[in-house]
């Protein structure tokens, strides 16, 4: 007689060679693990460039990279290459200049039985420049930001956010002032807040002090509006320590042309503070120069409170020139931009919707196309960016319809338009600087997945 087991395998079917096996005595088979997934690596440097100088001092930097295991932060270590041996060395994680040169820097990681994964930074080592080349301002030693221009060998900035860098081995910077009245925000090596200095007349002001022996970079920028005045730098700057070269200047570039908002009007103040001042405003803080920033661009900016596209006073008639004060003509060989940002319509929308003015809406419509033209005409590679809607005015239905019409009658396929939202919340009701830097972050954003994508 068969044991039951058997027949009851039998019988079973699906559940043949499980019982078969108990019932003969085999070995079970073990369940098969599921594979674990391979990990995912990758290397991000903590800052995308180092700067040294060449020669006994400054001449070293800490490298400094981390490895993500899955996203996370992971206890594993870069290997770091450069480049250009003829620009700079790297033993273990300290990299050492060699000569004065631009390279690359490599951080790289290989997980065991895996593929390399690896990120890269800029690496520039700067050369030593004479005293006099920085007072005379040469492109060699300095950078210039905007349309500054030169009267008797003084520099001169009118247009806001104009003005220079200068990089020196030290611990304290001094530059002087010919004439001038306006404010100046200075930022040291890449600080982002910057400090601010009221300049009313000539002489010495230190821009830098008790900073750490060793090299830093000062950018010395034109806090002001050309309503408050024009500030006249001459050559008498001065360091406890050497100067050198500037930095290699960003590759792209920036234009932007607009009114107050663009200015920086009362981004610093509170509705509740009344009128706009020199103390209340700064254009280092409006979306102009934030999204340059952001985007690491080089810049230029012009802005003045109350100017309209065409209607007086009119920015299509000082583009062509140096400044708003300044009708010199200027050269547009000097900026070739890629981006040109055209922050205007919240005075012509005034002007266009009230009796107290004779322009009109249809206008306006003209207007803006003709800027758009001017534009096209000065900076022929540029993509154009419109932007509006940040105060009442121009946070309108009509507003976009007029821009879209214009737009549309350039026949420019390379133009774009932003509208932003409405903010009173600065002095004289005009944007704050917290509602400057969510501009600028919609206007980064519109570059990176509309312009550049």
């Amino acid at each position: 007689m068969r044991p039951v087991a058997k027949f009851v395998a039998c019988a079973l079917g699906a559940a043949i060679i499980f019982s078969l096996a108990a019932c003969t005595g085999g070995p079970e088979e073990p369940p098969q693990p599921e594979p674990t997934p391979s990990a995912t690596y990758t290397v991000e440097f903590e800052q995308s460039r180092y700067l040294l100088a060449a020669g006994d001092t400054a001449n070293t930097a800490t490298l400094s990279a981390n490895v993500f295991e899955d996203g996370e932060k992971a206890e594993l270590t870069a290997v770091y290459t450069v480049a250009d041996p003829a620009v700079a060395t790297v033993d273990g994680a300290t990299v050492t200049a060699v000569g004065a040169g631009t390279t690359t820097v490599t951080a790289s990681y290989t997980p065991e039985g895996g593929t390399e994964v690896k990120a890269e930074a800029k690496l520039e080592v700067l050369a030593p420049v004479a005293k006099s080349a920085v007072n005379d301002f040469s492109e060699d030693a300095v950078n210039l930001y905007g349309r500054t221009y030169f009267q008797n060998d003084n520099l001169v900035l009118d247009n806001v956010c104009t003005g220079l860098e200068i990089a020196f081995v030290g611990t304290e910077l001094e530059i002087a002032f010919a004439s001038g009245n306006g404010m100046i925000r200075t930022f040291i090596d890449g600080d982002a807040e910057g400090t601010t200095s009221r300049i009313q007349k000539a002489g010495k002001v230190t821009v830098a002090e008790g900073l750490a022996e060793g090299l830093h970079v000062a950018r010395i920028l034109k806090a002001s509006s050309p309503q408050f005045g024009t500030l006249v730098l001459k050559g008498s700057t001065a360091t406890d320590g050497a100067f050198f070269a500037a930095p290699e200047r960003p590759t792209l570039k920036i234009e932007v042309v607009g009114d107050s908002i663009t200015a920086g009007a009362g981004a610093l103040g509170k509705a509740a503070d009344g009128g706009q001042t020199i103390d209340n405003s700064d254009p280092t803080k409006s979306y102009a120069y934030l999204t340059a920033q952001e985007l690491g661009a080089d810049f230029s900016i012009m802005a003045q409170e109350g100017y309209c596209v065409k209607d007086n006073p009119s920015i299509y008639d000082c583009y062509p020139h140096l400044s708003i004060t300044n009708k010199a003509d200027y050269d547009f060989s000097q900026f070739e931009a890629d981006i040109v940002i055209v922050g205007l319509g919240e005075n012509d929308m005034w002007h266009a919707t009230s009796d107290q003015f004779p322009y009109t809406v249809a206008q306006l419509q003209d207007d803006y196309a003709d800027l758009l033209r001017l534009i096209r005409e000065k900076q022929p590679k540029a993509k154009i960016v419109c932007v509006y809607g940040m105060m009442p005015a121009s946070d309108t239905a009509q507003t976009k319809e007029i821009i879209t019409a214009a737009i549309k009658a350039t026949g420019d396929e390379n133009i774009t338009q932003v509208r932003m939202s409405k903010n009173e919340a600065g002095a004289s009701a005009h944007p704050s600087a917290k509602a400057h830097a969510s501009f600028a972050q919609k206007l980064v954003k519109h570059i990176r997945t509309k312009l550049f994508n």
